[in-house]
């Protein structure tokens, strides 16, 4: 199921970051949809009213609810009234994102839980450490918004890749037309979508012929190939060699 919350609100602040995908997130201060994406996070004041929706389907995050106690024990000196009066939008780090990794590791078994919790207070005081800097980000305009759709269909589309989703569903997936979301698609990558289509299921049959010893036939299936002729003639055009050939050149 797509993650969506309708109108609500939190008696303490909150932090939102996605970990994978993009969130369209909305607030009682603006009209206007601000997007994030793995590169940034949210901070919402306590009792702002706000909603939020994943773009695409398989996609997640994490928030932290920002209790008084909890920020006077970590962060004492980050003052969160004076540097978030409203929802404020911040941008990460290559650090922050090595913690969320970290903290959110589907090996439990493997990370204490002691490890854990000192990691997400890790994750914490950096968060607010880049809140206390006071570098907010401004909210997303129509230029950033067509990036985030394209990102996002780019990632609808590799997830898929051995089905041949047709392009009225891509672009109603978004809200999109046919003709807007392929006319935004060129804007933002040069290719349309059938050819960037095509392109990633010929990279992704590049690296599995060369990385596993699974037959011909099985790659074209699984990169949406009809067969493996299919798969032969795109690769003859796109990369002038055939599978065969291919997986006879010697890597190192």
């Amino acid at each position: 199921m797509q993650y969506r919350t309708q109108w609500h609100w939190h008696d303490c602040a909150m932090i939102l970051m996605p970990t994978s995908g993009t969130i369209a997130f909305r607030d009682e201060t603006r009209r206007s949809v601000m997007y994030l994406s793995e590169e940034r996070f949210i901070v919402v004041p306590k009792m702002q009213a706000h909603e939020s929706q994943a773009i695409r389907r398989l996609s997640n995050h994490v928030v932290l609810y920002l209790t008084e106690p909890a920020l006077a024990q970590f962060a004492p000196s980050v003052d969160l009234q004076r540097h978030a009066k409203k929802p404020a939008m911040f941008a990460t780090t290559p650090f922050i994102r090595s913690l969320l990794r970290l903290c959110c590791t589907g090996e439990r078994d493997a990370a204490p839980k002691q490890a854990l919790d000192h990691l997400a207070t890790a994750l914490l005081v950096a968060m607010l450490n880049r809140v206390e800097q006071g570098e907010r980000l401004s909210s997303a305009t129509g230029d950033d918004h067509g990036g985030v759709v394209v990102a996002e269909m780019r990632a609808t589309i590799d997830e898929r890749l051995d089905q041949d989703v047709p392009i009225d569903d891509i672009a109603a997936a978004f809200g999109l037309s046919r003709r807007h979301a392929t006319r935004l698609f060129r804007q933002h990558t040069g290719l349309s979508i059938g050819e960037y289509r095509n392109r990633q299921r010929v990279e992704t049959a590049r690296r599995m012929l060369a990385e596993t010893s699974l037959s011909i036939g099985e790659v074209a299936w699984r990169t949406g190939f009809e067969s493996g002729s299919g798969l032969s003639r795109a690769m003859r055009r796109t990369l002038g060699v055939s599978p065969g050939a291919f997986r006879r050149i010697p890597f190192t």
